[in-house]
């Protein structure tokens, strides 16, 4: 089996030395996480030379509702990629055809859905989710191009990386997924400071936000076409089923996909809803602690995220050694990453936050936040990496309860209680209270999930 042929790659899931299966599937999904960050962060940098903390905000406030479109592609994208994965271990690439038809399809519906809900509620919505009167004409507008226009490039986009991926074609789906976060920083400045008035930098950060993920979601429809003689891939609606047990399969893991980024766009609500009360720069500060903390979150989530083809193909194979040997790799590398970003967090707080916006109130609410939130990361690489685990593995009740120990059923109350204790730092505490009962559920899942394989 050549290694060299872009359409097998069987040789990666079954034969290659775990590191290098690990890294090679990984790799491209981290840097695609970190890119990501980066243009998130470019964002936040661009918009913070304005010193406007009502801009600052808006940003903060809207992030929460942009996250459903993430979860949505996690419906349909991780549920379709786990579901694929398994089925060509069991060397099943006929149903493996039809649950891509599936999760592509219904994918594309949900976004249009989606941004037509977000279009007619902007009014409601805003002051649900934290808006405030100097905010408010800047989140309107952002929401307009990045969840209304930009619903299916940005959905599309997140949906096809994980589509592709589920085949073990890693470099292309980064190559894709990345391509919109480097145009993104491209192009930030361009509409940000040149080709709009000043006043609509929130608005140009969203236009290019847009138009980065339309020319990303172009470029991965142009790979499926050129390559529709994979036996996955298929553009054909005769693929198409609603039978066959496929939406289950499907909606089995993806629901709990989304249902952890969901809940954590509820628990941001609630975030932003106590902290409000102190004033704009406190809603910036804590957005851009947040943003900064991204760094160990989305990195070690395109770690796992990454080697979730490969422990589903395994799983299905029923190569239940291999598995695991990837399974400890992985875990080993994800916790020594977030233990260093624990230190590094801890240690230049400061720094950080005022790399982004040096406006004295949200540089010092930044700071106490982020030298709270740092605490989380090292106990989040264990719940992201048997979250991976169980969506792989198709196990959708773990994956379920996992899902909400980690955000909403501890973090939302802790936020309300923590408050009252200590003040507004105990808004931040939950956060690694709930890392802490979700770390523990996740060992305790875990070792009930290896009986079955011994």
């Amino acid at each position: 089996m050549s290694r060299e042929n872009s359409d097998n790659r069987t040789w990666i899931f079954e034969e290659a030395p775990i590191a290098q299966a690990v890294f090679t599937m990984a790799i491209p999904t981290i840097i695609t996480q970190l890119i990501n960050i980066v243009y998130n962060f470019a964002d936040t940098w661009y918009v913070g030379r304005t010193g406007s903390a009502a801009m600052m905000a808006a940003l903060s406030v809207s992030l929460p509702v942009f996250i459903i479109i993430q979860a949505l592609a996690n419906l349909f994208g991780i549920g379709g990629a786990s579901a694929i994965s398994r089925a060509l271990g069991r060397g099943e690439a006929a149903r493996a055809r039809k649950i891509f038809a599936f999760s592509f399809f219904g994918g594309f519906l949900a976004a249009v859905i989606y941004g037509t809900t977000v279009f007619f509620s902007r009014p409601l919505l805003i002051p649900l989710i934290g808006g405030s009167e100097d905010s408010y004409p800047y989140i309107y507008n952002y929401m307009f191009w990045t969840m209304v226009v930009g619903a299916i490039p940005t959905l599309g986009n997140a949906l096809c990386g994980h589509l592709v991926r589920s085949i073990g074609a890693a470099k292309e789906a980064g190559f894709g997924l990345s391509m919109g976060g480097v145009l993104n920083i491209i192009l930030d400045p361009l509409f940000m400071f040149v080709l709009l008035p000043h006043g609509m930098e929130v608005t140009g950060a969203a236009i290019a936000t847009c138009l980065s993920n339309a020319i990303a979601l172009t470029y991965f429809l142009v790979y499926l076409y050129r390559h529709r003689d994979n036996p996955v891939f298929t553009f054909s609606p005769e693929d198409f089923t609603l039978g066959e047990g496929i939406p289950g399969e499907v909606f089995s893991i993806g629901t709990a996909a989304a249902l952890q980024t969901s809940l954590a766009m509820v628990s941001n609500i609630f975030a932003n809803k106590l902290v409000v009360e102190y004033g704009s720069a406190a809603v910036a500060g804590m957005g851009i602690a947040k943003k900064v903390n991204m760094i160990a979150f989305n990195t070690t989530m395109g770690l796992t995220q990454g080697v979730l083809p490969l422990i589903a193909y395994n799983y299905g194979a029923r190569k239940y050694e291999r598995m695991q040997k990837t399974i400890r790799f992985t875990a080993s590398v994800a916790l020594c990453f977030t233990i260093c970003c624990t230190i590094l967090f801890r240690l230049f707080a400061r720094q950080f936050i005022t790399f982004f916006i040096n406006e004295p109130a949200s540089a010092e609410f930044g700071t106490r936040f982020l030298s709270v939130l740092a605490f989380a990361a090292p106990l989040c690489a264990l719940s992201y990496m048997a979250n991976t685990i169980f969506q792989a593995a198709g196990k959708r009740r773990s994956s379920f309860i996992l899902s909400i120990m980690r955000k909403g059923v501890m973090d939302i109350p802790a936020m309300y209680i923590f408050k009252m204790l200590i003040g507004l730092n105990g808004v931040t505490w939950a956060t690694p209270f709930a890392e802490v009962t979700s770390a523990v559920t996740a060992l305790i899942l875990y070792m009930e999930f290896r009986k079955i394989l011994d």
